[in-house]
């Protein structure tokens, strides 16, 4: 039985109210943990790099890596560039085999982003690349964006021109999520997340998944979200964790020693964010 698609997976997660869990990854010891949490838990997962981990690892070695996982797992691993601001990096990204890219114009006008948008896709689909695009603005700073100012919620009318004029496969929607740790209680615009649901039928996706109240990530399903990016979370949890580990070393210790201890920990955060995502539990 031919192993399912992303295409195929978010049309079933939409269907049945569910989400697709996608996480962020720095280097080959976080990815390990995604993918060793996507295999207890049974579910298929997006694993995502910016365009700082793409730009100094390179795309064709992070395909490589997740290839590699992915060939030995029981479930399925989708590469994704997230929140590219260029047309040449997601070309670079198509071209060393990832199967979804993301172009970020929502710093841009309307219009350019919608430009910067039909290029790639252009590129994109007849090599059977997944798009995604952004229309708002996701709060917070770190290597995918900065963003503070008050103009973040994302527009019906441009979110439909969008749509309408790119064909792009999945969308970004500002609704007040943020990059990175919360300060206070995350204001989610469902008001404005209702409209644009009903009003375009692609596939739509939450950024910013770390610390949002797990009620309210189901809830944002429940209303049309199906694809949640979670990243701060993980590459916080395996810091700590790392540093803790090489705190407690007394002398010389081996790399894979330390990470015997690490990586327990971000699978089991990681495991966690999937079972809210998707409602899945193993017990």
């Amino acid at each position: 039985m031919p192993a399912r698609t992303i295409k195929d997976i978010l049309t079933e997660t939409k269907h049945a109210r569910n989400g697709l869990p996608a996480f962020n990854y720095s280097d080959v010891w976080d990815l390990t943990a995604i993918a060793n949490a996507a295999e207890t838990m049974g579910v298929d997962v997006m694993v995502a790099c910016n365009p700082f981990v793409a730009a100094n690892l390179g795309p064709d070695v992070c395909q490589a890596m997740v290839d590699a996982l992915d060939a030995r797992s029981s479930v399925s691993l989708f590469n994704h560039l997230v929140h590219s601001n260029t047309v040449d990096l997601c070309i670079t990204a198509i071209d060393a085999g990832y199967p979804s890219v993301m172009i970020d114009g929502s710093q841009l006008c309307l219009e350019e982003n919608i430009r910067m948008t039909s290029e790639v896709v252009k590129y994109a689909h007849p090599k059977g690349v997944m798009v995604e695009a952004e229309v708002g603005k996701i709060k917070g700073s770190g290597a995918e964006g900065d963003f503070s100012g008050g103009d973040f919620l994302a527009e019906v009318d441009e979110v439909v021109e969008l749509v309408a004029k790119t064909n792009v496969d999945t969308l970004a929607v500002g609704i007040g999520t943020a990059h990175g740790f919360y300060t206070e209680k995350p204001q989610i615009h469902f008001d404005r997340l209702a409209e644009i649901a009903a009003s375009v039928e692609t596939p739509l996706v939450l950024h910013g998944g770390t610390g949002i109240p797990d009620s309210d990530i189901r809830k944002a399903i429940m209303m049309g979200i199906t694809k949640v990016n979670v990243g701060t979370i993980i590459y916080t949890s395996y810091m700590d964790y790392l540093k803790k580990a090489l705190n407690e070393v007394n002398g010389q210790s081996y790399t894979l020693d330390i990470m015997d201890k690490v990586l327990p920990h971000v699978e089991s955060i990681t495991s966690d964010r999937i079972r809210v995502i998707t409602q899945t539990d193993t017990e």
